[in-house]
């Protein structure tokens, strides 16, 4: 056989290696959004799966506070089941006291407070779930209430769009109030 000749050259293959960046720079682009989208100062509440939030346009992110979750069935504080709402819905009065015994327990936990809480209150996240009553609600608000967690805070999800910056009045709200009589 001939090797390679003036006449006959000899191909080779010019193959040189190469480094293919599109697929790199996918991933990286991939996980800079990534780190972009979970990265955050603000507390993650845990989203359980047995409770539905409503939905809101506009609203601040939520700083670390006390979580109280309300299902359809159950009160809970953070990771402990507090009351059953059946037995919380059962009785007529407006403090709950089981969870106003978790709420004076994590006050004595936090030891002395600052002036600032001293004056405003704690602070206190209620997570309910889209279809509880309002009567449950307000019995849950007047507890913390009473236990001086005033600064309240419903969790909602957060939809996107346009937030109304018009004012409803009271009255559409709630209902035209009651006339007072002489």
């Amino acid at each position: 056989m001939i090797s390679s000749t003036i006449f006959n050259p000899r191909k080779t293959a010019a193959y040189a290696p190469k480094l293919s960046l599109v697929a790199l720079m996918d991933i990286f682009t991939i996980l800079v959004f990534f780190l972009l989208l979970n990265s955050g100062e603000a507390q993650k509440i845990e989203n359980a799966k047995f409770v539905k939030l409503p939905d809101s346009k506009k609203g601040d992110v939520p700083h670390e506070e006390l979580i109280i979750s309300v299902n359809k069935d159950e009160i809970w504080v953070e990771k402990e089941r507090v009351a059953l709402v059946k037995d919380v819905l059962k009785g007529s009065e407006d403090v709950i006291e089981p969870l106003g015994a978790v709420l004076a327990d994590h006050v004595k936990k936090l030891g002395e407070l600052s002036t600032f809480e001293k004056e405003n209150g704690l602070a206190v996240i209620i997570m309910g779930d889209r279809e509880t009553p309002y009567v449950l609600l307000k019995s849950i608000m007047a507890t913390c209430r009473f236990h001086n967690f005033r600064n309240l805070s419903l969790a909602v999800n957060s939809v996107a769009g346009a937030s109304t910056s018009k004012a409803v009045p009271a009255s559409e709200v709630f209902g035209a109030p009651a006339e007072a009589s002489p």
